[in-house]
């Protein structure tokens, strides 16, 4: 019997659409459990895929410390949810309200040392052209665990809250372009000439595309938009938003840089659109249905052997990956008239690495510019980082006087 039953279950498990319909009901219930302990939604997604893949359960994947072992309609669903998450973190990045001098420079700081201090401690382990990735892995903040405990504390609009979020928006704009450099570096193709060809063309994609978007294509989506609602198409002008982000990411992809890129560059030309709140709200949807797809078949390409034997570097490069946003965005925030602890908080709310440092090292996992034991280390970099904010901010925050809710 239990013979007839394995056979059924392994029948069941090379099906598409059981596969789908398992990893959307998993990611559900890991949404609900994370929640309850008031823990962000990414981590139970994450954890989830480490429980179902071959390091744990060995329910999905195939073990081998590469890829997740998915199915490859399933994989382009995944990299879908990639696309959308960052087409919708470019949404809400109003490029007029968050392009202020302190936010730039706290963000050149918190690009700059992170990136140089994951190169550092990666070369010190041996690793070689990787070393430049791994680094770019430490450059992008994830804002998402910091604007959680501020509306918790109720700090959101203060001072402080505008410096981490506007510093973060800047950050992962400059980690994109840190991602494109990164690929042709690491690839070990590109000479002086083709690195500086690379880092001018990365920018002028960010600023050309984000400034076309913005001035041009998004009128031409107002348009489309008033002229479907006429005839009955309310959808119009969102589909063709999506079109254009799928565009930008086949450019960016084109030029050698990262189709994620593109869509990032996509939704800050959408930013300042009428229609950006029908927009976001467009993408929650498909949020909600490719997304969480993603981040679990990122848990299930991790190997815990692999964190198991490189935990030293793992742990190392978790305490530079904490140090360097501390010490690159503080010092600005300081030198830019905030106090001192206010200069901290900040520093400590562009500590977690979660979403862009994650799908850059699946980045790198997929096109082989990374192996398996880099890619687990900075999975367990991301989740440790974001583990370990949410007190130590609430902590530098009493410490600056800040004091709602009882913290």
């Amino acid at each position: 019997m239990s013979v007839v039953l394995e056979s059924i279950l392994d029948t069941l498990l090379e099906e598409v659409w059981f596969e789908l319909t398992f990893l959307l009901a998993v990611s559900l219930i890991a949404a609900f459990l994370f929640a309850r302990f008031g823990q962000p939604k990414v981590i139970g997604y994450i954890v989830i895929g480490v429980v179902i893949g071959p390091s744990v359960l060995g329910i999905i994947g195939e073990g081998t410390g590469g890829t997740s072992g998915l199915p490859e309609t399933i994989m382009m669903l995944s990299e879908m949810g990639a696309i959308i998450l960052l087409f919708m973190i470019g949404l809400e990045c109003d490029l007029k309200e968050i392009y202020t001098r302190k936010s730039i420079s706290i963000a050149l700081g918190g690009v700059v040392i992170p990136w140089a201090f994951g190169f550092g401690v990666a070369h010190l382990f041996g690793y070689g052209a990787d070393a430049i990735f791994i680094g770019a892995t430490l450059v992008a903040t994830s804002v998402a665990v910091t604007a959680s405990v501020l509306s918790e504390l109720g700090l959101i609009g203060t001072p402080v809250a505008y410096a981490i979020v506007g510093a973060a928006v800047v950050d992962d704009i400059l980690g994109m372009v840190v991602l494109g450099i990164s690929k042709g570096m690491a690839s070990g193709e590109l000479d002086a000439v083709g690195i500086g060809l690379l880092m001018v063309g990365a920018v002028l994609f960010v600023v050309i595309g984000a400034y076309v978007g913005s001035r041009f294509l998004a009128k031409l989506v107002f348009d489309v938009q008033i002229s479907g609602y006429r005839r009955k198409m309310p959808m119009s002008g969102f589909i063709l938003a999506l079109a254009i982000a799928f565009l930008y990411a086949f450019i960016a992809e084109t030029i050698q840089i990262s189709a994620i890129v593109g869509a990032f560059v996509a939704g800050t030309a959408f930013s300042g659109s009428a229609l950006r709140d029908g927009f976001r709200k467009g993408t929650q949807y498909l949020e909600a249905l490719f997304v969480p797809i993603f981040f679990v078949s990122l848990g299930t390409a991790v190997n815990l052997g692999d964190i198991w034997d490189t935990i030293v570097f793992g742990v190392v490069l978790t305490v530079a990956a904490l140090a360097s946003k501390v010490l690159g965005c503080a010092l600005p925030a300081r030198f830019s008239g905030m106090s001192k602890w206010d200069s901290v908080s900040v520093g400590v709310g562009m500590m977690p690495r979660l979403e862009i440092a994650f799908i850059i090292a699946y980045y790198g996992l997929s096109t082989g510019i990374i192996e398996g034991d880099v890619y687990s280390v900075v999975v367990f970099m991301g989740l440790a980082t974001a583990l370990v904010t949410p007190p130590i901010l609430k902590y530098t925050l009493r410490r600056g006087g800040h004091k709602p809710f009882g913290i």
